[in-house]
């Protein structure tokens, strides 16, 4: 994947800050054009009625506009969208979406629709790098735990990352339970022969969960590996590819404390 333009969601809040800084960082390194989009959920009753922008949701849509282009310079652009219905704020904010290499957010919030993050994820066929709003990271990719299994979100998840992860310093491959021997019939695959090719310093853990959940579980494996990246597949209906539980997504973004890279 080539990363030439960035989207990154804002929605008015002081922790946008986090989510300006990750995304101008990534498009200087890309030599990217970054756009911000502003969408949040109206408050006034009578502007929600009038499907009309409040005064209070125009004057925090241009104090945003001026901080996101005091970071991200003239050449950024800039969409907003002001009607702040939660019902279409999700499917306008994932149209958008479809038009970027990379998405950009901030960890849900208390201003948007609640499953706006989940449902850009496994809808806008975009990778989606989710920001905690805790913490600042200056850095995105230089120590990555990727959660891996074979299948397709998996490996999406990791092949969308690898730009991202181009000239890490480590890189873990955490897997979870008992994988049998490929059968004899088979070529003898390697996932980590395969990051190997691509230059990155790849080493594999087996993740053991002892009464932990498996997201649980990749989130301690990131935290305990000092990483500044997770990087996941998400899987629509049955939570991630590694979980058996739909609650999967919810609970990595409800939980993580570490930038997460979500592929659908």
């Amino acid at each position: 994947m080539v990363i030439k333009d960035i989207l990154v969601h804002l929605d008015g809040e002081a922790v946008d800050a986090n989510s300006i800084a990750v995304a101008v960082d990534l498009a200087k390194r890309f030599s990217a054009r970054l756009t911000g989009l502003f969408a949040r959920s109206e408050t006034v009753p009578s502007a929600l009625v009038a499907r009309r922008s409040s005064d209070t949701m125009l004057a925090l849509a241009e104090q945003t506009r001026a901080a996101f282009e005091a970071k991200a310079g003239s050449d950024a652009r800039w969409w907003q969208l002001t009607h702040g219905n939660s019902r279409d704020l999700v499917s306008e904010v994932t149209f958008c979406c479809h038009y970027a290499d990379l998405v950009v957010m901030l960890q849900p919030g208390p201003h948007v629709p609640e499953d706006l993050a989940e449902q850009i994820i496994l809808q806008s066929g975009r990778p989606v790098l989710v920001v905690p709003t805790e913490g600042r990271f200056e850095t995105i990719g230089r120590r990555v735990v990727v959660g891996w299994r074979s299948g397709k979100e998996s490996t999406r998840a990791l092949h969308d990352a690898l730009p991202l992860m181009a000239g890490a310093e480590h890189v873990v491959l955490a897997t979870v339970g008992k994988h049998g021997p490929v059968p004899d019939s088979q070529p003898k695959v390697d996932i980590l022969d395969h990051l190997r090719a691509h230059g990155l310093p790849t080493t594999g853990e087996r993740i053991q969960t002892e009464g932990l959940g498996v997201m649980d579980a990749l989130l301690s494996t990131a935290y305990n590996n000092d990483a500044d990246l997770l990087v996941m597949g998400a899987h629509a209906g049955n939570g991630l590819p590694l979980s058996r539980s739909g609650a999967g997504t919810k609970h990595v973004l409800a939980h993580m404390r570490v930038p997460v890279l979500f592929s659908h």
